[in-house]
């Protein structure tokens, strides 16, 4: 650039030292005249440059709102760059950007154009949109030159929109749900009996006892009367815990795989609030905080993401991964809250938290999600070390961030 930039001034130079040799030969003022008349131009090619730049303005034709579509999706935005003055623009470099879930700005084009006096020039974006999130697109600036291409100056400019890139929900058997799940949480729930009471077990009989809880044919067979004991029946919970601490990879497969914790934990919220209504998503927010919040449908989606933090690679020992979600989750949840976990760092102390729960007499599943393109020996290791919870009698399942399905594991 610096390079250019001098080169340009050389040129300069030597066009204003070929305008000054009439005036060796003619000691006049018509001697001058070229080399005045040549200031003269550059003059007002800088001063238009000034009056345009300060008449420059661009318009969203989104009307103010944000745009919305499905990740995968594309996004179409209209935008006016406008020219309020009497002067027509020369060379005019529009730089167009879409941000980035890490906060950073990517140019995505550059475009070029010449706007008359008073006119104004629209055009369309049309940007396919592979990641979820809440994203700033449109003009980031413009840049200038004068009509002899000497000074460039910048335009900054407020030509921004918001998009929301939502997440795909899908259907649970997309993501190879296993029906022996629910058949095990089934079966570790205690039993519901009349009157909206659950039966735990018995003991001896003891003065005060109420002779509708005798367990009649158990006190057939002991040497004295048994009494049923007995609780509040309470309906079946599902915490399902979104673990953003990842393994370190390269920025684009990083971004695949807050896409795919995203979806998985969503689309397993869709589905369990189908069925049930006790159910709670537990997270790490933006400000590192573990949050539980009970979503209630495509409507809290915006809310989540603009609150969802940003997967981290490598995190370090104070940011709440899903072990200290789960530690979190263990001390307000009941014996009958069934725990998933959606994470893509896998820890031999996740592990062992897993375990611990299913000897609760609770279900816990995992879903690991794992960048595409793994190859069957690198997928094979993985499985092997989940061996523990194939011990353990745990649920657990690929999901590749290729499209977000499940493969069973």
């Amino acid at each position: 650039m610096m390079v250019r930039r001098i080169g340009k001034l050389l040129v300069v130079a030597l066009v204003f030292a070929a305008a000054l040799i009439p005036a060796v030969f003619i000691n006049t003022l018509y001697g001058y005249l070229p080399a005045f008349s040549l200031a003269l131009a550059l003059a007002l090619s800088i001063v238009s440059l000034q009056m345009v730049r300060r008449r420059i303005t661009v318009e969203s034709e989104l009307g103010g709102t944000d745009s919305i579509c499905e990740r995968g999706k594309k996004i179409s935005a209209g935008l006016r760059v406008c020219n309020h003055s009497k002067v027509m623009t020369s060379k005019t470099i529009v730089n167009i950007f879409i941000s980035d879930i890490f906060g950073g700005e990517d140019s995505l084009s550059q475009m070029y154009l010449a706007l008359a006096p008073g006119k104004d020039t629209g055009f369309g974006l049309n940007i396919a949109m592979p990641h979820i999130g809440v994203y700033r697109g449109g003009i980031r600036d413009m840049e200038m030159w004068d009509f002899f291409g000497i000074l460039k100056v910048t335009v900054p400019l407020d030509g921004t929109f918001e998009v929301f890139v939502r997440p795909r929900i899908r259907p649970i058997e997309e993501m190879r749900e296993s029906e022996t799940v629910l058949a095990e949480s089934a079966r570790d729930t205690r039993t519901v009996v009349a009157g909206g009471m659950d039966y735990v077990g018995v003991r001896e009989y003891a003065v005060g006892d109420s002779m509708k809880q005798i367990h009649w044919k158990l006190s057939a067979h002991s040497p004295g009367y048994m009494t049923k004991l007995q609780e509040s029946s309470r309906e079946i919970d599902y915490s399902v815990v979104l673990d953003f601490a990842a393994e370190s990879h390269v920025k684009e497969v990083m971004m695949d795989i807050q896409d795919a914790l995203i979806e998985t934990s969503l689309s397993l919220i869709d589905e369990i609030s189908r069925h049930h209504t006790s159910y709670s998503l537990l997270y790490c927010d933006r400000h590192h905080a573990i949050r539980r919040m009970r979503p209630k449908g495509r409507e809290d989606d915006l809310e989540l993401i603009k609150d969802f933090c940003v997967v981290t690679p490598e995190p370090d020992a104070g940011f709440p991964d899903a072990c200290r979600i789960l530690q979190e989750e263990g001390s307000v949840s009941s014996r009958s809250t069934n725990v998933i976990v959606v994470t893509s760092r896998v820890t031999d102390e996740l592990l062992q938290e897993l375990t611990r729960i299913r000897r609760q007499r609770r279900v816990p599943e995992l879903y690991q999600v794992i960048p595409a393109g793994l190859n069957s020996r690198e997928v094979e290791g993985l499985r092997a070390r989940l061996r523990l919870l194939d011990e353990a009698g745990v649920s657990h399942y690929f999901v590749c961030t290729t499209d977000a399905g499940g493969e069973a594991a």
